[in-house]
């Protein structure tokens, strides 16, 4: 017996084929089953075994107020090729493109990964908001952490999770370590069995897996590479104000290194999330000799391959930005534009933890004491900035941790929910909270589950 979100989604690919073949759209489309949207795992595409002789089309779709809708601009691809659909919603690929496989990626949805053979196909995308908390490097592989999720997840106070692939000091997870990580030994010190199981497991059951990659920030690829790293004008390799040193973003190599472990988790997650992808703000270093044009080309260069290279293997990007590059009017000196990196992402997540604004901010004396007023300013200010079609939808990091200015503010439940509330106000779509002692506030979790959230047009 199927369940009824099973019966619904079976009513629904019933009225899609119908209304398609009705209005004449496609001619002799299969619709594939929706159960098979995201196989266990999410695995990296392969090519297939099977020889194809004619070119396969289709269409995406989405239900929106009662309406089937094309999904314009949609990411589909067969692992090989990736290709955009039109504004009706339809795609197509040559015979030598195809691999009997398709990812489709778009803002706002669920990632779809389906078999397919036959030479015409609709695709019907679910909506996506991402409720997830956020777990550091090590803590995932112990059980108890596990469990923790686990028992967030059964009881749907959650429906995805952020884990690192890439940490602050520059460390790689196993499955995610490309040829460079294994060579410099950024991977040995650690094992993660449990871990691999556990996201495997996870996708399973259709939770949405994130993993988050530290970029530029990377002591560890630095140090083995100093020529790929930035320096101070006087030629030296630089040092922020802790002693540590960053990869350059003008580098090539520095960029790829950083895509290629994204690739390589295919199998584990759903999302690549790129943090730190920035310049450090200290000013004697390299970057003081590029102008802002200069230092944003290079930021958005690098969404514009991470996206041409994950959306190809059927993972959706995003990336984190600093709340200030929304309001501030410039790069402030780290090369992040949010209008500049969105074309070429699915989610823009800026990070608008209201302890991060200085007194005044937003007008507000002391912007942590009003949590729920700075984060709907931020996030409005953020969407604002994306008006291409077919770019980011906005879904920021919020703060669940105590406020760290003069007065420590203890960030109870009323105050994280205030933030999930503003944003679904002003048109974010869903929410990640940032507390990596993993003391989340489970009340604001379980109000979030009743709040309604609008799609962009």
């Amino acid at each position: 017996m199927l369940d009824p979100r099973s019966r619904l989604w079976s009513l629904i690919l019933g009225m899609a084929v119908v209304a398609l073949f009705a209005l004449g759209a496609l001619h002799g489309v299969s619709a594939d089953d929706p159960a098979s949207d995201r196989a266990p795992g999410l695995r990296a595409l392969t090519s297939s075994t099977t020889t194809f002789t004619t070119p396969l089309s289709g269409g995406v779709y989405v239900w929106k107020a009662g309406r089937l809708l094309p999904a314009a601009h949609a990411r589909v691809s067969t692992g090989t090729s990736l290709v955009r659909a039109d504004a009706s919603g339809r795609f197509e690929f040559t015979a030598e493109e195809r691999t009997g496989q398709l990812t489709v990626v778009q803002p706002g949805y669920n990632n779809v990964q389906r078999p397919v053979y036959r030479d015409r196909s609709v695709i019907v995308l679910r909506k996506l908001v991402v409720r997830a908390i956020f777990v550091p490097f090590l803590e995932i592989e112990k059980q108890e952490v596990q469990d923790f999720v686990s028992d967030l997840i059964e009881r749907d106070l959650i429906n995805a999770v952020v884990v690192d692939l890439k940490d602050e000091g520059g460390r790689v997870i196993p499955f995610a370590a490309n040829e460079t990580a294994r060579v410099m030994k950024a991977d040995a010190q650690f094992a993660f069995p449990r871990t691999t199981s556990f996201l495997e497991q996870l996708g399973e059951q259709g939770v949405y897996r994130i993993g988050r990659i530290v970029t530029f920030f990377d002591p560890w690829f630095s140090a083995w590479h100093p020529q790929h790293s930035l320096h101070n004008l006087s030629g030296g390799r630089f040092r922020d104000s802790n002693g540590n040193s960053w990869a350059s973003p003008f580098s090539f190599e520095a960029r790829r290194y950083n895509i290629e472990i994204g690739m390589a988790a295919a199998g584990y997650v759903d999302e690549i999330q790129y943090d730190y992808v920035r310049l450090p703000y200290e000013s004697v270093l390299e970057r003081s000799q590029f102008s802002e044009a200069e230092r944003v080309a290079t930021i958005n260069r690098f969404a514009q391959e991470a996206g041409d290279a994950l959306h190809q293997v059927g993972l959706a990007v995003s990336f984190d930005t600093f709340g200030v590059i929304s309001t501030a009017g410039n790069d402030q000196g780290i090369g992040q534009s949010v209008a500049g990196v969105a074309p070429h992402l699915d989610y823009v997540s800026p990070m608008v933890y209201p302890s991060g604004w200085t007194p005044g901010s937003f007008g507000f004396a002391y912007p942590p004491a009003h949590p729920g007023a700075v984060v709907g300013r931020n996030v409005q200010a953020t969407i604002e900035l994306i008006d291409e079609p077919g770019s980011a939808v906005v879904r920021p990091w919020l703060q669940d941790f105590t406020d760290y200015q003069s007065r420590g503010l203890a960030y109870h439940a009323d105050f994280v929910h205030a933030q999930i509330e503003a944003t679904a106000e002003v048109g974010g779509i869903g929410f990640m909270l940032w507390d990596p002692s993993l003391r989340y506030q489970l009340d604001a979790l379980q109000r979030a589950v009743s709040i309604d959230w609008t799609w962009p047009d």
